[in-house]
């Protein structure tokens, strides 16, 4: 095994070892979302209280070079 393989096996994490999680939210993961309609009214009420459709435009900028990942 490879330096690279054994660093990537060491950061995997466990969901119920490693994190602090009770059985309640272990149980809330598993459980199916409701097949409900989702109303965004709410949602996009807020952007709009915060302005996020206030926000300038980002002008594009275009480059006449290549560019390689080495």
């Amino acid at each position: 095994m490879t330096s690279l393989e054994k660093s990537k096996k060491n950061k995997d994490i466990n969901l119920e070892a490693d994190l602090l999680l009770s059985q309640k939210d272990f149980a809330a993961m598993r459980k199916k979302p409701l097949k409900k309609e989702q109303n965004l009214e709410d949602y996009f009420d807020f952007l709009e209280d915060i302005g996020a459709f206030e926000s300038k435009k980002v002008k594009t900028k275009f480059y006449d070079a290549e560019f390689e990942l080495s």
